[in-house]
């Protein structure tokens, strides 16, 4: 079980690695430009969501612990590629938003996802495993 848990922290590392910025808006920059090739490549840089189903599917976990991980890290792709729509494609944005954006995101912003979404999947798989 410690395997997958730190396996996830690692896909989790990833993530934050490559979407780090200074501001909400640099890091939604970073994924028009992924977006711009393909959505399927976007979607393909977000591991942990397809290492979650992964576990989900293979060890038929299907607890309240793993599906919040799987609808969080869904809203989230969501909300990213609306934006990046909103944003980039359309260029319709208001100048509140813009102007949110263009704040500095601490890094800690990035980092509640490697403690929140590994903590979930040891909840996950705890629960399914103390029955078997």
């Amino acid at each position: 079980m410690w395997e997958l848990i730190l396996l996830s922290m690692l896909v989790e590392l990833f993530e934050v690695y490559w979407q780090r910025s200074d501001t909400l808006l640099q890091s939604l920059a970073k994924g028009y430009s992924l977006h711009k090739k393909s959505i399927f490549l976007l979607l393909i840089m977000h591991p942990s969501y397809l290492y979650t189903l992964f576990v989900c599917v293979v060890f038929e976990i299907y607890n309240w612990a793993i599906v919040l991980i799987l609808l969080l890290k869904s809203l989230d792709m969501v909300v990213k590629i609306s934006l990046i729509e909103k944003i980039f494609v359309k260029k319709n944005i208001g100048i509140d938003m813009q102007t949110m954006l263009e704040g500095h995101t601490p890094l800690r912003v990035y980092l509640i996802a490697l403690f929140t979404y590994p903590y979930l999947m040891y909840v996950a798989l705890s629960m399914s495993w103390s029955y078997i």
